[in-house]
């Protein structure tokens, strides 16, 4: 992920999809463009408590 966060990334987002749902925990899959224009994802696991500002 070279360093970036999910709040960073989910500023640059072009889609976020929830993937999965268990329990208390969500899995995020976040995709965006570098600044080749080649897409990327990156799966984010949070828990009941884990925020994100947008």
């Amino acid at each position: 992920m070279s360093g970036r966060s999910i709040a960073q990334l989910v500023r640059t987002a072009d889609d976020i999809t929830i993937d999965e749902i268990r329990g208390k925990k969500v899995t995020l899959k976040i995709r965006w463009y570098d600044i080749k224009g080649t897409r990327k994802s990156e799966k984010f696991s949070l828990t009941e408590k884990d925020r994100i500002e947008f």
